[in-house]
């Protein structure tokens, strides 16, 4: 279980992190129109609207069904995403194919879902009136993971800073949302261990850039506990937020693990691990957190080890990844100096000669 101790530090925290920017995040106004086949809308909008409802909905939802038969498209300039349900038993009249045209005229964010039927192999890329939108073609409506493909090609599309106010009043969206924001919080918590690292491993800066290190990381894991909980529909407040999960993650919420990892006073452990934990660390803490908001599932110990290990695993591999490619970055900068060099000393003799 978490100690008080744990609990001051994260309030201490928290007071520099802006969770009114969060909160106004997740409280935006959404609108999404699907269009098309009233049968196809509906089914699309109810697997959007489907999912955990642990918390009380946070608000009416924010799909309107329309038809291409009567609907305006001028209207619609101010919506963020568009949705055209097209079924494969009706053929489109020419005034619902204008229709079409006249909203890919408007340049929106659009996903196009024909439902119930498999494109040809050779069926060539989308008609050019929306070879802007993202197509998602469903052949068997009843498989288990049309939900998962509805929400990843709706977030395909829809601006990312909309995703948290889209998961918070669409349930169908919050796993694809949460699972977004774990990985993204762990890699930057990785990417920012990877840059101060360097400078850690000289004896005299232990001390100063471990202290940065750690601030900054337990500032991102707060955040990214907070995220979820505001994606699964949990009530805004931070404190009560944090007092809820606290207690249920436990040490997977490794401000003192991290800690005693990156104090930076063994350096012969050089950069990896660092990284490596820094990525395991948020990506456990923020796995726990997913499950509490999403399940009211308390992780056992026996599960958090398990979790840890797999993060682990995965820490060590994005890790081995970002240190490969700031070897690559360096080495191209190196090459830059020293043809900048030659070229300093080719000059330098031609002004001799």
């Amino acid at each position: 279980m978490a100690k008080w101790n744990d609990l001051s530090v994260a309030f201490n925290t928290l007071r520099e992190i802006d969770v009114a920017a969060i909160r106004a995040e997740a409280e935006r106004p959404l609108a999404i129109v699907c269009v098309g086949s009233p049968s196809v809308c509906q089914a699309i909008a109810t697997r959007l609207e489907s999912g955990t409802q642990r918390y009380v909905a946070s608000g009416p939802s924010p799909i309107q069904l329309a038809s291409l038969a009567t609907i305006i498209p001028d209207e619609l300039r101010g919506v963020d995403l568009i949705v055209i349900g097209l079924d494969r038993n009706t053929r489109l009249a020419a005034r619902e194919l204008a229709t079409i045209d006249r909203l890919a005229a408007l340049a929106l964010p659009t996903v196009v879902v024909v439902w119930g039927t498999a494109l040809p192999a050779d069926a060539g890329p989308l008609h050019p009136r929306v070879a802007h939108a993202r197509l998602l073609v469903v052949p068997d409506p009843a498989a288990p993971d049309v939900e998962a493909q509805l929400a990843e090609a709706v977030l395909d599309r829809l601006p990312s800073e909309l995703h948290l106010a889209a998961a918070r009043r669409l349930p169908g969206l919050r796993a694809a949302v949460a699972r977004q924001l774990i990985s993204s919080v762990s890699f930057t918590n990785a990417t920012y261990v990877l840059a101060t690292a360097l400078p850690a491993q000289i004896p005299i800066f232990n001390v100063p850039f471990a202290a940065a290190d750690i601030l900054v990381l337990t500032k991102n894991q707060a955040m990214l506990v907070y995220r979820l909980g505001l994606a699964y529909g949990a009530p805004p407040d931070i404190r009560e937020r944090l007092r809820e999960v606290l207690p249920v993650i436990g040490g997977a919420f490794v401000w003192r693990q991290l800690a005693r990892a990156l104090v930076g006073l063994i350096p012969i452990w050089g950069i990896a691990p660092k990284v490596a934990i820094a990525y395991a660390g948020t990506y456990t803490t923020g796995m726990a957190a997913w499950r509490w908001f999403a399940e009211g599932e308390i992780v056992d110990q026996e599960r958090l080890k398990e979790l840890g290990r797999e993060a682990l695993a995965l820490g060590r591999a994005r890790a081995a990844e970002l240190i490969a490619a700031a070897r690559a970055s360096g080495t191209q900068q190196m090459s830059r100096w020293q043809r900048f060099g030659q070229q300093v000393k080719d000059r330098l003799r031609r002004a001799r000669q």
